[in-house]
C-alpha cells in the first residue's frame, strides 16, 4: 500500500509501497478516507521533535473498518465512518481511568502518527477503544481534521479555561485551531473578540458570529485587563505579552500555540493579579464525541481544503508558507 513515511533527518517524507497492516487481538484496521496536515508534522520534519524511527506520519485519521482482531467484539457497519483519537491512550492507566486520558502515561504509548504509524497511507492500524463513530452526515476530510484542530481548542477552551455563559474570551491568532475556536467559544456563550494580521481571517469570524474583530496592529487600543480568558493560538513572546496585558484579575491565559520554544512571564504582575496560565494539550475521547454533536448541529463548521495524498509533501511546504487559509486534508 501507498504511505508516506518519516525517515529521521530527511525533511520531506518518502512516499514508499509497503505491507498493509494486519490486526492485532484488540486492534481494527482502518481504510482510510481522510487525513488532516498538521503544523506538528513540520516539528518533526525540522528536527525540533525529533524521532529515532522510521515510521507513517498522520495523526488526523478518519476512515472505515474494514478488519478487526480477534478479541474485538464490537460491530462494525460498512460505510460507517470513525475518527480516531491521536493520544493513543492505554485506557488502564490512573489518567486513562480518570477521564484524563489525553495525558495517559502508559510508558508504551505513542502517538498516532507521531512515533508510530498514522494516516497518511490506505490502511491504518489502531487500538479499537482508540476510535470514535462519526454521525452520518460529517464528511471525512472535517471528521479527520477535528481530532485535532477543533478537539484541541476544544479541550482548552470548554474544560481547561472553564468558558461558558457570558465568559469575555479575547482568541489571538485565527489559523486553523483559532478559527474553529472562536466557533467553540461562541457555542459555550461567550462574548468573543478575535484579532488576526489577515483581514480575510477576521472576515471569516465574522462571517461565525463574531461581533468583535481586530487587526493584531491595532490590540493596544483594547481594554486592558479586560478579559476572563485569553487564548493564545500563537505561542509567540509578542502574543504571550498580549496575553497578559489583556487577561483580568484573576482570569485564565490559555496556551495553546506553539510558536516559541518558551515564552515570558511577567511573574510580579501574574502573582498580584493571580493570573492562571494553563497549558493545554489536545483532548479526551469523551470530548471528541461532544465536539462532534456540536458539528452535527452546526455550531462549529470546520474549514477544510482537501487534496490527493500523494501530494502530501507539496502541501506541507504550503502549509509552512502560509497559504493554506484553515486545514487541509488528504485523500486517499
Amino acid at each position: 500500500m501507498f504511505a508516506a513515511r518519516y525517515v529521521p533527518g530527511k525533511k520531506e517524507l518518502s512516499l514508499v509501497d509497503i505491507p498493509k497492516p494486519t490486526p492485532g487481538p484488540l486492534d481494527v484496521i482502518l481504510k482510510i478516507r481522510a487525513a488532516g496536515i498538521c503544523h506538528s508534522d513540520l516539528h518533526v520534519l525540522h528536527g525540533e521533535v525529533p524521532y529515532k524511527e522510521t515510521f507513517t506520519m498522520g495523526h488526523e485519521a478518519c476512515g472505515e473498518v474494514v478488519e478487526k482482531g480477534s478479541e474485538v467484539t464490537e460491530n462494525y457497519s460498512a460505510g460507517d465512518l470513525y475518527a480516531v483519537h491521536g493520544p493513543n491512550p492505554c485506557g488502564h492507566c490512573n489518567y486513562c481511568r480518570t477521564g484524563h486520558d489525553n495525558l495517559c502515561n502508559d510508558p508504551s504509548r505513542t502517538f498516532i502518527g507521531l512515533g508510530q504509524d498514522g494516516a497518511y497511507a490506505e490502511y491504518l492500524k489502531v487500538p479499537a477503544r482508540n476510535i470514535v463513530k462519526v454521525p452520518k452526515g460529517i464528511s471525512p476530510e472535517i471528521a479527520a481534521v477535528a481530532t485535532d484542530a477543533v478537539l484541541t481548542p476544544y479541550h482548552a477552551i470548554k474544560t481547561k479555561g472553564g468558558v461558558g455563559l457570558g465568559s469575555k474570551v479575547l482568541a489571538i491568532g485565527l489559523g486553523g485551531l483559532g478559527m474553529n475556536g472562536v466557533q467553540i467559544a461562541l457555542a459555550l456563550g461567550a462574548e468573543v473578540t478575535a484579532v488576526d494580521l489577515k483581514d480575510a481571517n477576521l472576515e471569516m469570524a465574522k462571517s461565525f458570529g463574531v461581533q468583535n474583530v481586530l487587526n493584531s496592529k491595532q490590540i493596544s487600543s483594547l481594554q486592558p485587563l479586560s478579559f476572563d480568558v485569553v487564548v493564545d493560538f500563537v505561542g509567540l513572546e509578542s502574543t504571550f505579552k498580549d496575553a497578559q496585558n489583556f487577561v483580568k484579575p484573576g482570569g485564565t491565559i490559555l496556551l495553546i500555540g506553539l510558536g516559541s520554544a518558551q515564552v515570558p512571564l511577567t511573574t510580579a504582575t501574574a502573582i498580584t493579579f493571580e493570573t492562571k496560565v494553563q497549558a493545554s494539550f489536545w483532548g479526551t475521547h469523551v470530548e471528541m464525541q461532544e465536539l462532534y454533536e456540536l458539528i452535527e448541529q452546526g455550531k462549529i463548521k470546520p474549514q477544510v481544503q482537501t487534496a490527493p495524498m500523494k501530494e502530501v509533501n507539496h502541501w506541507l511546504h504550503e502549509l509552512e508558507a502560509g497559504r493554506i487559509k484553515s486545514r487541509m486534508a488528504l485523500l486517499p
